[in-house]
């Protein structure tokens, strides 16, 4: 496991499980524009390892996930209501959010915990509509270990010559083992 995989294992969480639906991006370039809301942007911008003891590399390693989440909503033609309609939107979006990551089987099972959750969410009036906007940080804690630091370059087997030494005056065993 390491900050990519997190990152993936993120991504396929939440893919359909929101209502950014399959609108779930990393890497991209972050400018969004209408016609995409909602959509949500993964990244993996902090990664922190603690040694768990010397002269062996183990680690807890801390990776921060970053879901930003984007949507507009306009107001209604009879009432100036798009900033209130974006943020429960925003709210339902950032516990939406929540589920799927801390539910997904595929996550859990390979990491140790969810240090800490941190979300923060605005809406903005400067354009067409009331543009939201929320930020999300899972602090996702798991193991790393030599495994992870070490790629073993083995040469491929081949075949085993196996020799079987008798004592003097015994028959020659009948055994053959052929492992090619």
């Amino acid at each position: 496991m390491n900050p990519r995989g997190v990152r993936l294992l993120v991504i396929e969480a939440l893919k359909n499980k929101t209502d950014a639906a399959d609108r779930v991006y990393s890497p991209r370039d972050w400018p969004t524009t209408a016609d995409m809301y909602p959509v949500l942007l993964v990244q993996t911008p902090i990664d922190v390892k603690n040694s768990l003891g010397r002269n062996v590399p183990q680690f807890n390693t801390v990776t921060t996930v970053r879901i930003t989440g984007r949507l507009q909503e306009l107001d209604d033609a009879a009432e100036d209501n798009g900033a209130e309609k974006a943020e429960e939107a925003l709210e339902q979006l950032r516990e939406q959010v929540e589920r799927a990551v801390i539910n997904s089987y595929e996550l859990t099972r390979k990491i140790q915990q969810f240090l800490q959750v941190r979300s923060t969410i605005g809406v903005d009036a400067d354009g067409e509509g009331h543009t939201a906007q929320l930020l999300m940080e899972l602090d996702i804690e798991y193991y790393q270990g030599p495994e992870e630091f070490y790629e073993i370059d083995a040469s491929p087997l081949e075949g085993i010559d196996v020799t079987i030494s008798m004592p003097d005056g015994t028959p020659e065993p009948l055994v053959k083992i052929d492992l090619e």
